[in-house]
């Protein structure tokens, strides 16, 4: 009877020579081969360093030198693999048991039957080929885990850097506006999520903004939302008029089923045109949830999907609507993660919540939609809200603090502000996003040089953004002469340009040489100072043009009224 395809290699330990080739006969037709022999224990400890491959030893109890049970409690310390049976002509209680104590499979009378050997010879064979087998699932096991492991900390380093990349596709900053101002609050579900949105200033007049959402959660969702963005044509290219919101939907729609045709892939999104000459507000929707239009002292409206979602049909309509917006009327964008259900009870709720004074957009976040617990497989929720009055904008995007945008109280920001002297020019450099913090100490050093009669140098080729006190205030110090403008950034320019700042356009010069070494200027702490220069600057801006005027009217007339009333 073979007990295993692979032969098993056997001891048998005994002092008497009879008795070993009994069993050993017993053993090789059994399958065993080869069949070692020991004459006691010393020897037994001799044939097992030199064969360690042996997968069962039968011993005898008595022996000279060293009994049974003492090679046993050797044997299974220093080969624990091997299976041990155990044979004595003293058939004794406390014998047995001594020999199961210390890890024997079996005790036998000594000269077994062959069907007691047999059964207890395979019982034996078997039952190390299942703790081997076992042995051997279970490492399995734990290089499968190790894998496992590996696989998933390069996935979750994967969806951290994708989520790195999604949050460089978000807006980092609100563009400016006057009369408006715009809170965004945007929450992933788990890393990576399929929410998108952003605000875009086209042209003098024109403000365009979109909040999209893409089915399912993860890296797929992710793609999708990407391919929105990318696909996204927000102005004629023909003649750099700005598109209808129903013409932009119906347009990446399009391309979108062109570009996959997957089932079950679709994005909602809400695309909006703001006019700032006439303040009215076009709308298309796509399978998205409801707009919210609010007005004091009425009930607020709901605008709801101007056609279906995006990516289910290539020849899909979209309609819009067109809203008037009046002095503190309010519009509300969100993504179906902030309201569940989306049952008219929770639109009732959000419809109150809207409705609070000064309710700001991460103020609906936590009442709406809390903290969900730690692991919990919440959606993706992304909040817009337009407030048709001045103020400051920010751009909440959970991993940093909101970023904000206003002319009148910005956060304050690192340096920015750098002076340096050549032998020909002094030079200053401003490097960053400039705000009216800082800009007392660059009007008041400007005007210290130029006072001199020094020619002055502003190197803008690190200059990411300046608001409107910078702008006015450059304004000043270029008409009175002597400051010209190095290194200026497309984004810099389009600014002089928005407010026709010609004078300051035709200062700029591209064959000035580099700025020396510099070194930073701190703002100056005078708050009435800056309050002072907030004014003047915008004074300057608002006799280049009626359209200037017109747009810092209200900031020109509260800032008199503080300073009036300061006096």
């Amino acid at each position: 009877m073979n007990l295993n395809p692979v032969p098993q290699v056997a001891l048998v330990v005994d002092d008497e020579p009879v008795t070993r080739l009994m069993v050993k006969m017993t053993l090789e037709s059994l399958g065993c081969t080869p069949v070692l022999e020991a004459a006691d224990g010393v020897a037994a400890q001799a044939v097992l360093r030199a064969h360690p491959e042996v997968a069962l030893v039968l011993t005898d109890i008595m022996m000279p030198r060293m009994d049974g049970l003492e090679l046993l409690r050797w044997g299974r310390q220093a080969f624990p693999d091997i299976m041990w049976i155990v044979l004595s002509g003293l058939e004794t209680l406390d014998s047995a048991l001594a020999a199961i104590r210390l890890g024997a499979f079996d005790f036998l009378p000594k000269s077994p039957r062959s069907e007691e050997m047999e059964v207890a010879v395979r019982n034996a064979l078997e039952r190390r080929q299942l703790l081997a087998e076992r042995e051997r699932l279970h490492r399995e096991l734990q290089r499968k885990v190790r894998e496992l492991e590996e696989t998933s900390q390069l996935l979750r380093r994967d969806l951290e850097r994708a989520e790195v990349i999604q949050r460089a596709l978000l807006p980092r900053s609100p563009p400016p506006m006057e009369g408006y101002c715009i809170h965004t609050v945007y929450r992933p579900g788990q890393h990576v999520g399929g929410d998108l949105y952003d605000v875009v200033r086209l042209g003098e007049q024109h403000l365009a903004f979109y909040l999209a959402d893409a089915t399912g959660h993860g890296v797929t969702s992710a793609m999708l939302s990407v391919l929105f963005k990318q696909r996204l044509v927000l102005v004629d290219p023909a003649t750099g008029l700005a598109l209808p919101p129903a013409q932009v939907l119906a347009a990446v729609n399009r391309s979108i089923c062109e570009t996959h045709a997957a089932p079950g892939l679709f994005l909602t999104a809400v695309f909006g045109l703001l006019d700032t000459s006439d303040a009215s507000l076009t709308l298309a929707s796509a399978g998205h949830p409801p707009v919210l239009h609010a007005r004091d002292g009425q009930e607020t409206r709901l605008i709801r999907r101007t056609g279906p979602a995006l990516g289910l049909a290539p020849d899909a309509h979209f309609r819009q609507e067109r809203l008037e917006l009046l002095a503190g009327d309010r519009i509300l964008l969100y993504t179906d993660g902030l309201l569940p259900s989306g049952s008219e009870r929770e639109l009732e709720l959000l419809q109150q919540v809207l409705a609070r004074p000064l309710s700001s957009a991460q103020e609906m976040m936590a009442h709406l939609h809390g903290e969900a617990p730690a692991g919990a497989d919440r959606d993706d929720v992304t909040i817009l809200l337009i407030d048709a009055h001045a103020g400051a904008s920010w751009f909440d995007n959970g991993a940093e603090d909101p970023v904000v945008e206003t002319s009148i109280a910005p956060q304050p920001e690192k340096e920015v502000v750098f002076y340096g002297e050549s032998g020909s020019a002094a030079y200053l450099a401003l490097r960053g996003r400039a705000n009216w913090m800082q800009c007392n100490v660059f009007h008041e050093t400007a005007k210290a040089v130029l006072d001199a009669g020094r020619p002055m140098v502003l190197d803008l080729a690190a200059c990411e953004y300046m608001d409107s006190t910078w702008l006015g205030t450059v304004h000043e110090l270029v008409a009175r002469g002597g400051l010209v403008l190095a290194g200026v950034t497309p984004a810099v320019r389009a600014l002089f340009e928005e407010l026709s700042m010609q004078q300051v356009l035709a200062a700029i010069r591209d064959d000035i040489p580099a700025a020396p070494e510099l070194y930073a200027l701190g703002a100056v702490g005078d708050e009435a100072g800056a309050q002072m220069r907030i004014l003047r600057a915008h004074e300057a801006l608002s006799t280049l043009s009626e359209r200037n005027r017109e747009e810092f009217k209200d900031v020109v007339e509260s800032l008199r009224g503080e300073q009036d009333g300061s006096t």
